[in-house]
């Protein structure tokens, strides 16, 4: 998770080990980078949102080039300019501190680095420092500037969180299972209704983003990942759950099972098209979303056709239920 430069002691001391840390190599006539270190024990294992010390010959005739192009010095990675400018300079030590921020400038940037965050959790990543529109500055000879980046960071907080959206899906679990929240209604003469398919698909929505939103943001620190689409998708899911139950039939039909509760109508079809093509097209949505969150640590943005064919899917199943209504049991 991010951390936050907050400007107290521990942040003096953690910025005091790096400069500690640093080993710089000999510099030469010219401008160059000689070194980097970050504020962790080990100086080139950091995480997103560290301090990063960088160590600069002739860091003056920088800084006057610098004011001449009026534009500032930046960390480059991997010979890309991130936009991430200095948090502090010391022209007298030649060292600029910048922090390992990821910020809607440079999203795309970090993606190649913080992708498969699972199954990968470490990458390399070749550090330089420049002037914003212009080339990194040479790499001294003998210096190290690789750092090892750590995609997820762990600490009590990362628990705390865990264990509290293990209890959220815990809850809505449980209160599928056992309660009538999914379901068309409360028990009639003891007859458990079936699963609702607007419920079902509102509920489950739901539950993908806030523990996709949280994933994220444990990893990233980002706090703005929900895409506008998203919105429209749980609009329609919503909409979709209320028109059902504005006209549900008021006599009870016995559940069989949550597969059959969302395939089967109430004509008597085993499995309804109008159905189906809503779990269909809900597993297939899921799966891109999981794919893009887990890998690439972004929530997709659907486009305006596939929000159309969700809303022509729920608008057939609705009007499905229609002439359902009035048929006898």
């Amino acid at each position: 998770m991010m951390l936050a430069a907050c400007g107290g002691d521990g942040d003096s001391d953690q910025l005091s080990a790096a400069r500690h840390h640093l080993r710089s190599a000999p510099c030469g006539n010219s401008p160059a980078v000689t070194g980097v270190a970050g504020v962790n024990t080990d100086p080139h294992q950091v995480f997103l949102g560290d301090w990063i010390i960088v160590s600069v010959c002739h860091l003056d005739q920088v800084l006057k080039a610098a004011d001449a192009a009026q534009a500032p010095i930046t960390l480059f990675i991997e010979g890309i300019d991130s936009g991430n400018e200095p948090v502090g300079v010391d022209v007298e030590s030649g060292t600029i501190t910048f922090v390992l921020d990821r910020t809607p400038q440079n999203r795309k940037l970090w993606t190649p680095f913080l992708y498969n965050p699972l199954f990968d959790p470490e990458v390399a990543m070749h550090l330089s420092v420049g002037i914003r529109g212009e080339r990194p500055l040479p790499r001294a000879p003998g210096a190290n500037l690789t750092v090892r980046l750590k995609k997820i960071y762990v600490d009590w907080t990362t628990w705390v969180w865990l264990a509290l959206l293990t209890l959220v899906t815990a809850v809505i679990a449980l209160s599928a299972a056992y309660t009538d929240m999914l379901r068309e209604g409360p028990d009639v003469d003891g007859v458990r209704q079936p699963y609702s398919l607007g419920r079902t698909q509102m509920a489950w929505w739901f539950f993908l983003i806030v523990l996709s939103y949280s994933f994220i943001w444990l990893v990233t620190g980002d706090r703005d990942t929900i895409q506008p689409s998203l919105l429209g998708l749980m609009g329609i899911s919503a909409a979709t759950a209320l028109a059902a139950a504005a006209i549900a039939k008021t006599a009870a039909r016995a559940s069989h099972g949550l597969w059959r509760d969302l395939v089967a109508d109430e004509r008597g079809s085993v499995v309804a098209l109008d159905r189906l093509q809503i779990v269909v097209w809900t597993v297939v949505l899921s799966g891109v979303f999981l794919t893009s969150v887990i890998w690439d640590l972004t929530m997709p943005e659907f486009n305006a056709t596939l929000l159309a064919l969700m809303g022509i899917s729920s608008g057939t199943y609705i009007g499905f239920k229609l002439p359902a209504k009035n048929q006898p049991e």
